[in-house]
């Protein structure tokens, strides 16, 4: 009996501690486990934002902003343009730069203002430039003499003629109207008077009573093509002259061509830009030159 009582006080302990060893290890494989558990899902949540983050910089680097577009379309068609212009035929590409020469003809045309033409004390101004001619008299009484700067500049022309070669001088200048009148009535009476006023102004009508016009040399055919000629046409720009009646002008000016005929308006670079227009001084300043009867 002694001894059996002693076996089972002496192996009870052991029991009870293998109990506890077994509850330990399986607490500790569940701490394991849920530790793993968690470690998992912790990864698994980085990943998760890593790949998010990723997808929005793919999805902002495969999308072009606004500007880059733009460009992408502005030379998506330039070069569509220039593969139309390619395939085009040499007549089409004509026609094609003659209606855009055409617009941009017409667009300045629309833009330009008729000068500004104002009468004062009888005498007429058109955008600035005193004009006499077959439309616009002067009063009988108007007797400026010749004008001091025309004058002047006609001087400084002369020398840099001579320092070419060239000998100009002053034919005749400013004519008053009793004047006028006495040259006009001969002509009339010598050729009649549809043919007078082919080369020469009625009274009041002439641009030398404004004392601006001057006549170099020889006032006759016989000055046209001469050396002395066409320095004058090259060069009077230079010095704010204009060549007056130029040929092929008659239906404008309402004069026969004079090679010698020169018209003071002060401004070289005025007197240059008229002469690259081709143009008359009527038709620059878009007034006419014909007599009431």
């Amino acid at each position: 009996m002694n001894g059996t009582n002693e076996n089972k006080t002496v192996h009870s302990p052991i029991r009870e501690n293998r109990s506890r060893l077994r509850v330990m290890r399986v607490l500790g494989v569940l701490v394991c486990v849920t530790a793993v558990l968690l470690l998992a899902l912790t990864i698994s949540g980085q990943n998760s934002e890593i790949k998010a983050s990723g997808e929005a910089v793919a999805a902002s680097s495969s999308t072009p902003d606004s500007s880059s577009s733009a460009e992408s379309s502005s030379a998506a068609q330039t070069e569509i343009s220039k593969q139309a212009a390619a395939d085009s035929t040499p007549q089409e590409q004509t026609a094609t730069q003659t209606q855009v020469t055409a617009k941009a003809a017409a667009k300045e045309a629309s833009s330009e203002i008729a000068p500004k033409v104002e009468v004062k004390n009888g005498i007429t101004y058109v955008g600035g430039i005193l004009i006499a001619n077959k439309t616009y008299s002067l009063p009988s009484d108007y007797d400026p003499g010749l004008d001091s700067d025309a004058e002047a500049a006609f001087y400084t022309m002369q020398q840099a003629a001579a320092a070419d070669g060239i000998s100009l001088w002053i034919c005749s200048g400013y004519r008053s109207y009793s004047y006028q009148k006495q040259l006009y009535d001969n002509y009339a009476a010598q050729d009649g008077k549809d043919e007078a006023d082919r080369y020469s102004a009625r009274p009041g009508h002439s641009e030398h009573q404004t004392g601006l016009a001057i006549d170099v040399n020889e006032p006759s055919s016989d000055f046209d093509n001469t050396p002395e000629a066409e320095w004058l046409a090259k060069h009077c720009n230079d010095y704010g002259f204009i060549l007056r009646y130029k040929p092929g002008k008659e239906s404008s000016t309402g004069y026969m061509a004079e090679s010698w005929h020169i018209r003071y308006l002060g401004d070289a670079e005025l007197c240059k830009k008229i002469e690259a227009s081709g143009k008359s001084l009527e038709e620059y300043l878009g007034i006419t030159s014909a007599y009431a009867q």
